[in-house]
């Protein structure tokens, strides 16, 4: 029977995942697994007994956000293990779940967990940090996982956070000097992500092309200060057609380097990342192994798959 470390999150979302427990155990053990469960304790709880245990298991399952998905997938990579992570999402926003095609039924993502096609996917390193799928600074980067999901749903991407600000004066701006890769920029930013996923804070497809989960690259958005509404418009409309203008920036790239003259609050996977004048974010490349909800055929786990080959070639 293959080891299994099962790590769920209790206080993840609507807290349900207690109520399913016993059937996944068990749905566990009548597929040849033989299971470990922990329940989360606090923040970092996952990180550290991952970091600790992982050797020690064939694969890893955790239940709960995104934020708990992060702290697995750290401990994994702190702990230089090979094993495979299941993902069970269970959190309030599970943004890394839709790229993954992974449901947020639990029932059926259990099957994923352990049933599922595994893939190399790529994550970010922060600094000293690890992250899965995010790294974020600005309003935008905050409002979005502090903003309900129903009002996300209502108004659609950032059009809803932007006109939410009220007024220009309100979007607290950094003096910043961001290079991606060899391109710079520079100038009074109020937002920069680099992500590798579909969904962001709950907002889906900011990109007019596929997101590669294991090509090496993380896509990037940058938003510069606006000078005024008519400004601010642009913004909001360039967000929403996923077009450049003269304040929003689309790029994608492997090595994201920022500095600022005051101290940057950023934020990981949705959670607090840290203040930094100087940071820099590194797409590892397929750092780990995870199960999908793609199929064995599928055009998208296939086109991932060929992008990476071409890459290292």
């Amino acid at each position: 029977m293959k080891k299994l470390l099962y790590i769920y999150n209790p206080m993840s979302g609507q807290r349900t995942i207690g109520n399913y427990l016993s059937s996944i155990v068990e749905y566990f053990s009548k597929n040849s697994y033989f299971p470990t469960v922990y329940a989360t304790q606090r923040a970092d709880d996952a990180r550290e007994k991952v970091k600790e245990f992982a050797k020690e298991y064939d694969e890893i399952l955790v239940s709960g956000g995104d934020g708990t998905l992060d702290e697995v997938v750290s401990g994994v990579l702190k702990a230089d293990a090979n094993s495979i992570i299941g993902y069970i999402p269970t959190g309030s926003t599970n943004d890394f779940s839709r790229s993954l095609k992974i449901p947020s039924d639990i029932k059926k993502s259990s099957k994923y967990a352990i049933k599922g096609e595994v893939m190399d996917v790529d994550v970010g390193k922060f600094n000293s940090k690890f992250f899965t799928y995010v790294a974020a600074f600005g309003s935008i980067a905050q409002v979005s996982y502090e903003t309900d999901q129903s009002m996300k749903n209502i108004f659609g991407r950032f059009a809803y956070i932007l006109e939410g600000v009220k007024t220009v004066s309100n979007l607290k701006s950094y003096k910043a000097k961001i290079k991606i890769d060899e391109e710079v920029f520079e100038g009074e930013f109020i937002h920069f992500m680099a992500t590798n996923s579909v969904s962001v804070g709950g907002f889906n497809n900011f990109y007019n092309k596929n997101i590669g989960l294991d090509d090496g690259i993380f896509e990037a958005v940058l938003i510069k200060k606006p000078k005024g509404l008519i400004e601010l418009n642009q913004i909001i409309d360039g967000l929403r057609s996923k077009k450049e203008n003269d304040n929003v920036i689309f790029r994608s790239g492997s090595v994201f380097k920022v500095e600022s003259d005051e101290k940057i609050d950023w934020t990981l996977d949705g959670d607090f990342g840290g203040s930094y004048k100087k940071s820099e974010v590194k797409v590892l490349n397929r750092a780990v192994k995870m199960r999908t909800g793609f199929s064995k055929d599928s055009k998208e786990l296939i086109s991932n798959r060929k992008k990476s080959i071409d890459k290292r070639i």
